[in-house]
């Protein structure tokens, strides 16, 4: 296995057993998160909520704060308090490794998506080079396609030889069997004499070259021929038993039959024999043929690799997300507390006890302090497929 594959697979198991982790910890964290929002208002309303009526009221036997006051050192308390309960809870939820975890999981995924998609791309371009290789040696296929069905044919009609000629040895052996083994003998010769015979028409420059060279091979042919025929009239003359059943033929009347077999044989071969040249490319087109069904495989499996990838990341960084925004509410929550602290019990208490006019920060629904909040952070939510299709 190679080093990518390792680590592609190192990356899958590693995901699963985060799934299993995250799956619990998804559990334990929303447990936790609803507990805390149970203790969360039960302190709220138990413990803050009477000191804060407590004070408003203290405060505005002393007039406090004046009706010219724009300060929140009046409520500082509150914002201390509430402060402290999102600490807290940033500490309790363990949340806090949310966003640390989930960018080294990209760094992490981009890294190997990187040396994926560098192997797919190599990959790809191994594939473009088989594909022209492919077309460019196509006519080499054709070639020795027309060149095997020559080869057919001439096993034709050397078999039409072998059956033809059988009853030429028949005057030698009187069994049909062995005589018909002879001719598949002799049909075996032929075709090898085809074949030798278009080597040697190969080496014709001229056309009266070539006529000469097939003029010499036919004679020599034709006299083998010719004594077959002889035999064969031989062995009509012992079948007829006189009554003449072979009289008006002759040894050239079979030569020229099978004379004409064997030209036509001779000629396949030489007009669709494939050169050494054409094999050698037609050995590279399969190669070429074969590269590109494992390329294509191979393709195919690493886009299947780098999709399985995104989506388990995307599952992971999801599961994040959620925890998060979980995170985000319980935070939003306590604000709402804190707001529902000041405004419905603190400035209410106040202005129901005071005797004097309505202070200016009562007035101002932008004056309390602003919580430190901690999950807020848009950026900690945006993983999307943007992010992970960067290079690392």
């Amino acid at each position: 296995m190679t080093t990518t594959g390792w680590a592609q697979r190192l990356f899958t198991i590693m995901f699963k057993k985060q799934k299993k982790q995250e799956s619990g910890a998804v559990t334990l964290i929303t447990t936790a998160n609803q507990n805390f929002v149970k203790r969360l208002n039960n302190i709220h309303k138990v413990e803050i909520i009477p000191e804060v009526v407590t004070r408003a009221k203290n405060d505005s036997t002393k007039d406090l704060p004046s009706e010219n006051s724009t300060s929140t050192v009046h409520v500082d308390f509150l914002t201390a308090v509430y402060n402290r309960l999102v600490v807290d809870y940033k500490s309790e939820a363990n949340i806090n490794e949310m966003k640390y975890a989930a960018e080294k999981e990209i760094s992490e995924f981009k890294k190997l998506k990187k040396r994926l998609v560098d192997k797919l791309e190599e990959c790809r371009n191994r594939l473009r080079i088989h594909e022209r290789t492919f077309d460019q040696l196509k006519v080499a296929k054709t070639k020795i396609m027309d060149e095997k069905k020559a080869v057919v044919g001439i096993l034709f009609l050397s078999g039409s030889e072998a059956i033809f000629a059988s009853s030429s040895f028949q005057i030698f052996v009187q069994n049909l069997l062995f005589s018909l083994i002879i001719g598949i003998t002799f049909a075996i010769a032929l075709f090898y004499s085809a074949v030798i015979g278009s080597r040697v028409l190969k080496f014709a420059h001229n056309r009266f070259q070539f006529i000469a060279i097939l003029t010499g091979i036919l004679s020599v042919i034709g006299g083998i021929f010719y004594t077959l025929g002889y035999f064969r009239l031989i062995f009509l003359g012992q079948m007829s038993d006189g009554s003449g059943l072979g009289y008006h033929l002759s040894p050239q009347q079979f030569m020229l039959i099978q004379l004409f077999f064997f030209a036509v044989a001779i000629l396949l071969k030489f007009f669709f024999m494939a050169s050494r040249e054409e094999k050698e490319k037609y050995r590279k087109w399969k190669e070429a043929r074969d590269g590109i069904s494992k390329l294509k495989k191979q393709e195919r499996h690493l886009e299947a690799s780098i999709e399985d990838m995104e989506r388990s990341l995307n599952r992971t960084l999801i599961t994040r997300r959620a925890l998060i925004s979980s995170a985000a509410d319980v935070e939003l929550k306590i604000q709402a507390l804190y707001h529902d602290a000041y405004y419905n019990h603190y400035v209410k208490t106040n202005l129901h006890h005071r005797k004097k006019g309505i202070p200016k920060s009562f007035t101002n629904r932008d004056i309390l302090p602003k919580l430190t909040l901690y999950f807020q952070d848009r950026a900690l939510l945006e993983f999307n497929e943007s992010d992970l299709s960067n290079d690392a």
